[in-house]
């Protein structure tokens, strides 16, 4: 009965007993240094990465962090149709009359040539459905010489820079085909949509 009672309190004892902290382990001289000295590398080589990321980047696309946007002048000759032009108007238009773009005030050229034609448009609304074409016909309309109403076209040159990815431009007003103009003559003002273009 003794050793019972001796060996049933022996893990009681034990329990009771503190246990020993283990001493934290000290660290080699120097640990810390390469622990610094792993984190600069680490940092070099990410913004190695970066800055290398960034030079493909500008090198493969238009976007670039520089401006190596770079124009270079060319003399160019481009055509605006003018639509709607009265008779008593025409005499207005005079070759050498130099052009102004109204909405930006830039001289956009010199008139080189002008020519008329009758006045044609086209019907603004869809006409009738045509079943072998899939498609609306859409009429034209030329308009009969007694009605005064020409298309005129009118042909100018201009010296513009040139851009890669934005085209001709003369100070803020870019000269595209497609593009509609609001042009101021000696004489006249009137809108006009730019038909054709040709770099020299």
């Amino acid at each position: 009965m003794n050793r019972t009672k001796n060996e049933a309190q022996r893990p009681e004892a034990e329990e009771r007993k503190p246990r020993k902290r283990r001493a934290p382990e000290k660290e080699p001289q120097g640990a810390d240094r390469k622990k610094w000295l792993f984190l600069v590398v680490d940092i070099l080589l990410l913004a190695a990465i970066v800055a290398v990321v960034i030079v493909l980047i500008s090198l493969l696309t238009p976007w670039s962090i520089f401006d190596n946007s770079t124009t270079e002048p060319r003399q160019i000759t481009y055509t605006v149709e003018i639509k709607g032009v009265d008779q008593a108007s025409l005499s207005a238009l005079q070759v050498g009359d130099t052009v102004t773009d109204r909405t930006t005030g830039v001289t956009i050229g010199t008139v080189t040539a002008i020519h008329n034609r009758d006045f044609e448009d086209y019907a603004s609304e869809a006409g009738e459905w045509d079943e072998e074409l899939g498609a609306y016909v859409v009429d034209k309309v030329i308009y009969p010489e007694d009605s005064g109403l020409m298309t005129v076209t009118v042909t100018l040159t201009v010296t513009a820079d040139y851009e890669a990815g934005v085209g001709y431009c003369v100070g803020n007003s870019r000269i595209a085909v497609g593009c509609v103009l609001d042009m101021a003559f000696n004489n006249y003002a009137d809108i006009g949509e730019c038909v054709a273009l040709e770099a020299k």
